[in-house]
């Protein structure tokens, strides 16, 4: 590949920064990782990830594209003790029922806790040639040309003291410093116009636990998703992790508190619509503490209808656009848009590299939030605008769903585009949507025939 400058720095060494610095050390002779953290050297729970203890999934879409960008990264994190799940092994308890993931075996998921997905994914990425990690030190500022149209680097402070600080120069600065990220602030003050902020209020709050698991628990499945129905604000997730471990988080949305101690866990466990978490909390031996977070809001950044950034800078991750991590969608469209910039970069060099990612994986990002806060916009609690297009979706989801739950080839469909391998429009494509209406016909012919003859009597 053509080399595209000399330096690159990274402001953020979670996962996103990870992916990005991948993507970028193909390109840069040398990829500088700042992070506030001393960063561990073996999987480790940090303050620097928010909801590090809680679900974090890594969907087919992000598992496949981790992959082709760091090749071999799945067999390290099988053989660190990761399970790669295929669907089959999955129960989806969405739209009133089970979908049906008989024929799904090619579609999979990593089961892991995010510091052993983390801390697998930084030692591929520390072994790239060029790539150095740069830990206890955080971005204080930017620093430009004169005419501030072009970014030259970043001057950082100590985390340990705020009066020690250095400067690094680069040809390009990339922020995925996530939620926190302070380039709002960094663009206003050099007098660039911040972004605009779409936000969805959910106010939603996680409780985590760990469980000793069997491999014979739930006859063999390892993973459990129990959907939110649109009546109810109660959910929650089964993953089997690392270490012969059960994690199990427990959802309650607009204001919903799953209880810590073990008792009011168990209890709101059994609150459920359906009873595989409850039955796994019940029947394994709990490890540890529980831990909670909250979620207030979706939050979208608007870089990309900004008419002006300056050249050498690029916002992404979290930073951009930050996702309920119930749906797994934050580290995957991460790793989508570390593929994208180095599509960017190989197509355009440098030139307006930081608008050309918005816009090349803006795609990726409106799927992904149109997903989440189309499902959150089911429940009519939720304050938000539906506006003609989200309500002939969740029309057609509340047909789908069903479908889903008999026919595996919907089901399939489905998983594929809630796992980012495919686009929400194939969920309409003539042979989907055939199935889908079929079942339809099926379901009402009884509702027919039994109207007819009451109006009969």
């Amino acid at each position: 590949m053509t080399r595209r400058g000399a330096h690159a720095i990274v402001l953020g060494a979670s996962l996103a920064g990870l992916v990005h610095a991948a993507s970028l050390a193909e390109r840069f002779d040398r990829v500088t990782l700042v992070d506030r953290d001393l960063l561990p050297d073996r999987p480790k729970q940090r303050g620097g990830v928010p909801q590090g203890r809680h679900i974090h999934l890594l969907v087919p879409g992000g598992l496949t594209r981790l992959e082709e960008l760091l090749p071999g990264t799945l067999a390290d994190m099988a053989a660190s003790g990761a399970h790669l799940l295929a669907a089959p092994e999955w129960r989806f308890y969405m739209g009133g029922g089970p979908l049906n993931l008989s024929e799904a075996s090619d579609l999979r998921i990593a089961g892991a806790t995010r510091p052993l997905i983390e801390s697998v994914v930084r030692d591929r990425v520390l072994a790239l040639n060029g790539v150095e990690l740069l830990g206890g030190w955080a971005g204080r500022e930017l620093t430009t040309t004169d005419d501030r149209t072009r970014v030259t680097g970043v001057r950082l402070r100590s985390a340990a003291d705020a009066e020690e600080q250095c400067t690094l120069s680069a040809d390009l600065v990339v922020d995925t410093m996530g939620r926190g990220s302070p380039s709002p602030q960094w663009l206003a003050e050099l007098g660039y116009t911040p972004p605009e902020q779409e936000r969805l209020k959910v106010d939603v709050h996680y409780t985590t636990r760990l469980f000793r698991r069997d491999p014979t628990d739930l006859n063999g499945c390892r993973h459990v998703l129990v959907d939110l129905p649109p009546e109810g604000l109660r959910g929650g997730v089964a993953l089997a992790v690392e270490e012969d471990r059960w994690l199990v988080t427990l959802i309650g949305m607009l204001g919903e508190r799953p209880a810590r101690d073990l008792e009011g866990f168990t209890d709101y466990a059994a609150s459920l619509w359906t009873g595989d978490l409850h039955d796994i909390v019940t029947g394994a031996v709990p490890i540890g503490d529980a831990s909670t977070q909250a979620f207030p809001a979706f939050a979208w950044n608007r870089y990309d209808r900004l008419r002006r950034l300056p050249e050498g800078y690029l916002v992404s991750g979290d930073a951009v656009c930050s996702f309920d991590p119930r749906f797994g969608q934050g580290m995957t469209v991460a790793i989508m848009e570390a593929v994208e910039l180095g599509r960017v970069l190989d197509r355009h060099g440098l030139s307006r590299v930081g608008q050309r990612l918005l816009s090349s994986s803006r795609w990726a990002v409106q799927d992904a939030w149109e997903l989440a806060t189309g499902s959150d916009l089911a429940h009519p609690e939720v304050d938000g605008l539906r506006p003609l297009s989200s309500r002939l979706t969740t029309a057609y989801m509340q047909r789908l769903l069903p479908a889903a739950h008999h026919d595996p080839d919907v089901a399939a469909a489905f998983v594929r585009v809630i796992g980012m391998l495919d686009r929400p429009k194939d969920l309409m494509h003539p042979r989907i949507l055939r199935r889908v209406l079929r079942r339809q016909r099926r379901h009402d012919a009884p509702i027919r025939a039994e109207t007819r003859a009451e109006s009969d009597v």
